[in-house]
């Protein structure tokens, strides 16, 4: 091998230990490393691949276009998982779940070996998490099948509004952060929680999940409406999620959020009420359910601080919405 003339190997290495001895100063070792957002393929903005299931009465807010689907992960695993949480393009037939089905859910992610319990456990793949579970007469379905739960509401709240969370890229406030919803079993015909009372920890570990994302939340989707009308059965359809960032419930006590599975409907495409006085009914029989939009009209929440639309422009998106509710197959 060719010597390189006038530099002597061991002279070459001589120069080079006090320059990487340079570079690792204490002031170095004290500067604070800037998390890097690393995005999971090429990340797309929220909603950009479809039209949205709820695009009669959508909302724009700032994080729409501020906070893309990746959010401000610092992981592969974290993009993905973020990306998931921002699916608003399944397709497939709605597919009706019980609250059993979501328990048989969980035990079919443990037994595939799926990692899930904080956020440095995601899950490096989610395919394991597709088509998981074949519910009898119907379909499979896993993250990513569109699934309707007819369900009381608990407790609705906006969640992580302080801190807020990597896949809305930490933004703060109510405005960009999801309405975290409890959902409990019909016991005939009546919610489980009384009016004005919030579960009990056993309660909510029987509970199971919907999420309202913050992009494109429409005015009429808020806690308010969903809590003071509780004596009514609802009906989420929208994407079934795996989050796998929390632990369900096991013996009746678990960590927050408590519930029986951390699959999730996430994000919620449409929200029905029963008019049923009896609330009779189904979550496959569109016979007596109403958009909560027309239930209780489309005005803006009191508590979200930025700029409407007209009032005429609201209206034509109520009215829109009406028209088109009977044309689709699922609302």
């Amino acid at each position: 091998m060719a010597k390189r003339k006038g530099i002597h190997p061991l002279v070459g290495a001589a120069t080079l230990v006090p320059l990487a001895i340079g570079l690792f100063t204490p002031e170095a070792a004290r500067r604070p490393r800037k998390p890097t957002h690393v995005k999971h393929f090429a990340a797309a903005p929220v909603g950009s691949a479809c039209t949205l299931p709820f695009d009669a009465i959508k909302q724009e807010h700032q994080i729409d276009s501020s906070c893309d689907a990746a959010g401000s992960s610092t992981s592969d695993a974290q993009a993905a998982q973020n990306e998931a949480k921002n699916n608003f393009c399944a397709s497939s037939t709605p597919v009706k779940l019980t609250f059993d089905n979501f328990s048989q859910l969980q035990q079919a992610a443990e037994n595939a070996g799926v990692s899930f319990g904080s956020d440095s456990q995601l899950p490096d793949d989610r395919t394991p998490l597709q088509n998981i579970l074949q519910i009898p007469t119907q379909a499979r379905v896993g993250e990513g099948s569109v699934v309707r739960l007819a369900a009381f509401v608990m407790n609705a709240h906006y969640s992580n509004v302080s801190k807020g969370e990597t896949v809305n890229c930490k933004l703060t406030g109510i405005e960009n952060n999801d309405i975290h919803i409890v959902l409990g079993q019909n016991v005939d015909g009546k919610n489980p929680v009384s009016p004005g009372q919030k579960p009990t920890p056993a309660q909510e570990c029987e509970s199971v999940t919907a999420e309202i994302s913050p992009h494109f939340r429409p005015d009429v989707w808020t806690p308010d409406n969903l809590n003071s009308n509780n004596a009514h059965l609802f009906r989420f359809t929208g994407q079934l999620f795996f989050d796998a960032a929390h632990r369900p419930c096991v013996g009746g006590k678990g960590p927050g959020p408590k519930r029986r599975a951390i699959w999730e409907v996430h994000p919620t495409y449409a929200v029905d009420i029963c008019i049923d006085p009896g609330n009779n009914c189904t979550a496959d029989n569109d016979e007596n359910w109403v958009a909560l939009s027309d239930f209780v009209g489309t005005g803006p929440p009191s508590n979200e601080t930025r700029l409407g639309l007209p009032d005429e422009i609201s209206r034509d998106f109520g009215s829109a919405r009406a028209a088109t509710t009977q044309s689709r197959s699922w609302p």
